[in-house]
C-alpha cells in the first residue's frame, strides 16, 4: 500500500504534458526540423528557438565595427538589426517542454541584451526590436504560430524601432522626408517549409496561413529614385533594407511599413535561404551602391547566424567594398583559360592588411577562386561562392590574411564567367 501511495504522489507530481490543439505527436521527432507546441498551437523550432547562446565574439564587433566605419566615412549610417528568435519574440506560449531542453526565458534574454550592449559599445547602431515584438496577449502576433516568420503587426513593429533609431542619429534631421502610404491588395495563402513539416506530425489540418499583399506608394515625393536597389539613373533609395526571408517577405512589407513610419524612401533586397551574406554582399560589391550611396544600409540579421561561420572573408569583403581604400591597382595578366587572369603581388608591403577587389567589369560571374602563389612554388586556394539566387555582380574581394609569412608572389584569379579585357585587380586598405 506505501508503496502505491508513493508512485501515485510521484504521478502528481510529475509536469503533466500538454495536451495538443491539433493532435500533434512526436514534433522533436519530425525530420529536418524537431519542434515543440506551445499554447494556442504557437510552434517553436528546437534549433534555433530553444538555444540559450549565439555566437557573437568580439573579434566579430570589432569587423562590424570596421564595416560601419567604413561605411560612414563616405555618408552611409550601418543600421544592424539582430532579429531575435521567435523564443525571445513570443515567450508567453513557450510550452514545459522548452525548459526540458534546457531554455531559460531570462538568461535568454540577458545573453541577448549582453549583444546588444556589446554591438553599442562598438560604436554600432543596434536597435532593441525584441522588446517591440512583444505585443499584449490580445493583440496579433509577431510572428507567425505556424512558422517563424514576421507578420505584417510584428513587422510594423519592427519598424517602428528601426526608424527610432534612425532618427536619433546625426545629419537625420537634415533628410528630405516624404509620405508613403501602404494599401493591401490580394489576400493569399503564404507557403511555409515550417508548417507542411510539422503537418507531418499532426492529425488535425493546421490553418493555412493567410496574409495581405501590400503596395506603397509615394504620396509626397522626397526626391527622384529608382524603383529597385538596381535601378538605373535617379537619386537612389536613401534607405537600403538588407536581409534573409525574414525581412524580404513581401507579405510582411517591412520595407514599406519603414518607408511610412521614417518618411525615408525604403527599398529591400532579400535572398530567402541566403544566409546572413548574401543580399548585403550583392549590394555591397554591386556598382549601384558605388554609384547612389544610401543614407542608411539596414541589415536585419538573425541573431543565431554566427558572422564567423566562414572566416574573415566576408566581413572583410564588405568592409573593403563599403570603403575607399580601393585604390592600388596590381598589374595583370591574362589567363591562358577563359575566364582567368594572373595578378602580381611583389609590390605590396606584407605587413599590411591589403583585401584584394577583383573587378570583372561587367561579366555576370558568381563564383571566384584564388591561387596564391609563394616564392617556393607552393599553391594555397581559397573560393567564393555566391549563392545561385543572389544578382551576380561579377566583383569580389578576398583578405590577404592567413597565408605566409612572407605573403605571395601572385595570385590566379579564375572566374566562371568570360572576362572582359579590362578586368582588374586592385589591392584594398584601411
Amino acid at each position: 500500500m506505501i508503496g502505491r501511495l508513493a508512485l501515485l504522489a510521484l504521478l502528481a507530481a510529475a509536469p503533466v504534458q500538454a495536451q495538443s490543439v491539433y493532435g500533434c505527436t512526436d514534433l522533436d521527432g519530425a525530420a529536418g526540423m524537431p519542434s515543440v507546441e506551445g499554447d494556442g498551437g504557437v510552434f517553436y523550432r528546437v534549433n534555433p528557438d530553444l538555444r540559450l547562446f549565439h555566437a557573437v565574439s568580439d573579434e566579430t564587433i570589432a569587423r562590424l565595427a570596421r564595416l560601419n566605419a567604413a561605411l560612414a566615412s563616405l555618408g552611409t549610417t550601418l543600421i544592424y538589426v539582430p532579429l531575435p528568435t521567435k523564443s525571445l519574440a513570443m515567450p508567453d506560449p513557450l510550452p514545459q517542454a522548452a525548459r526540458d531542453y534546457g531554455f531559460d526565458p531570462a538568461l535568454a534574454n540577458t545573453v541577448f541584451d549582453d549583444i546588444l550592449r556589446r554591438l553599442r559599445a562598438g560604436g554600432i547602431v543596434a536597435p532593441d526590436i525584441r522588446a517591440a515584438l512583444r505585443a499584449a496577449p490580445d493583440a496579433a502576433p509577431s510572428v507567425y504560430p505556424t512558422d517563424y516568420r514576421l507578420t505584417a503587426a510584428g513587422a510594423g513593429r519592427a519598424a517602428q524601432a528601426i526608424a527610432a533609431a534612425m532618427t536619433g542619429t546625426p545629419g537625420f534631421a537634415a533628410l528630405p522626408l516624404g509620405r508613403f502610404s501602404s494599401t493591401p491588395l490580394d489576400r493569399v495563402a503564404l507557403p511555409s517549409d515550417m508548417r507542411a513539416i510539422l503537418q507531418r506530425k499532426c492529425q488535425i489540418t493546421l490553418p493555412e496561413i493567410m496574409v495581405d499583399t501590400f503596395a506603397t506608394t509615394q504620396l509626397q515625393a522626397s526626391a527622384a529614385s529608382d524603383t529597385t536597389l538596381f535601378g538605373a539613373g535617379g537619386a537612389g533609395a536613401r534607405v537600403a533594407l538588407l536581409g534573409t526571408e525574414h525581412s524580404g517577405e513581401a507579405s510582411s512589407n517591412l520595407a514599406g511599413q519603414l518607408s511610412q513610419i521614417s518618411g525615408l524612401e525604403v527599398q529591400g533586397y532579400a535572398v530567402p535561404g541566403g544566409g546572413s551574406f548574401a543580399a548585403i554582399s550583392t549590394y555591397l560589391t554591386s556598382r549601384s551602391f558605388q554609384e547612389k550611396r544610401p543614407a542608411f544600409v539596414v541589415w536585419v540579421n538573425p541573431v543565431e547566424n554566427n558572422l564567423a561561420q566562414f572566416g574573415d572573408q566576408p566581413l572583410a569583403e564588405l568592409a573593403a567594398a563599403a570603403g575607399a581604400g580601393c585604390r592600388v591597382p596590381l598589374p595583370v595578366i591574362p589567363g591562358a583559360l577563359p575566364g582567368t587572369l594572373t595578378a602580381d603581388l611583389t609590390a605590396l608591403d606584407r605587413s599590411q592588411p591589403y583585401t584584394l577587389f577583383v573587378d570583372a567589369e561587367g561579366a555576370a560571374a558568381s563564383s571566384a577562386r584564388f591561387d596564391f602563389t609563394n616564392t617556393a612554388g607552393l599553391v594555397r586556394s581559397r573560393y567564393i561562392d555566391r549563392h545561385p539566387a543572389q544578382v551576380p555582380t561579377g566583383r569580389f574581394y578576398m583578405p590577404l590574411t592567413g597565408l605566409w609569412p612572407e605573403g605571395a608572389q601572385t595570385v590566379t584569379v579564375t572566374l566562371d564567367a568570360p572576362l572582359a579585357a579590362t578586368a582588374r585587380v586592385t589591392a584594398c586598405f584601411d
